[in-house]
């Protein structure tokens, strides 16, 4: 168990790594539960909300999320955590239903650090995956409205086929480098509410 390299876009070898199609897990073996471990590990290392596979170089269909806590600002103005965070483990993940209409938010990510856009993605999609132990579930109608598992998801699927997501960008122009802007690591909550996946 460990933290693991993550795989950055500017790097051509890793890019195309980055841009290659990833294979169904078969085998719910002890590898795949070492795997799991490391990036839950290296996604919590680097403040992140999701992360492929892929994007730590397994070619394997296999992802995680941990959404952030949601909170509620108080009339004090103190806040106040309503929902805690929650993770995934989502083995062969798989888009069965998506909503029509679409909804944009920024979404940066962990294999293009500092770079943040406007993604549209559709606001709300049902999907079923396996979890590290092979056992099928469905999540239906998950909200996209915020960083929540219904957005995140499609973004980590779209690493699994190989797609970043600055290729869903519509509007190139909100595209930012925040890298100067970015502040101190221990600020990690921060640093979750922009959705680096």
């Amino acid at each position: 168990m460990g933290i693991r390299h993550i795989l950055k876009i500017d790097n051509l070898a890793e890019k195309e790594i980055l841009k290659t199609k990833s294979v169904r897990v078969k085998q719910f073996d002890p590898g795949l539960q070492a795997l799991v471990q490391d990036m839950l590990d290296t996604m919590r290392e680097q403040g992140g909300v999701g992360l492929a596979a892929v994007q730590i170089g397994v070619l394997r269909r296999v992802l995680v999320i941990e959404t952030p806590p949601i909170e509620e600002e108080q009339e004090d103005g103190t806040t106040v955590e309503v929902e805690p965070s929650k993770a995934y483990v989502m083995v062969n993940p798989e888009i069965t239903e998506a909503g029509t209409d679409r909804f944009a938010m920024t979404e940066g990510c962990l294999s293009l650090p500092g770079w943040y856009g406007d993604v549209p993605r559709a606001d709300w999609v049902s999907f079923k995956y396996q979890d590290q132990w092979g056992k099928l579930h469905r999540i239906k109608h998950a909200d996209a409205h915020g960083y929540l598992v219904g957005r995140i998801v499609q973004h980590e699927i779209d690493h699994l086929d190989g797609i970043l997501f600055t290729e869903r960008i519509e509007d190139l122009s909100t595209l930012q480098d925040r890298r100067q802007k970015a502040k101190p690591r221990r600020v990690g909550l921060l640093r979750r509410r922009t959705a680096e996946t």
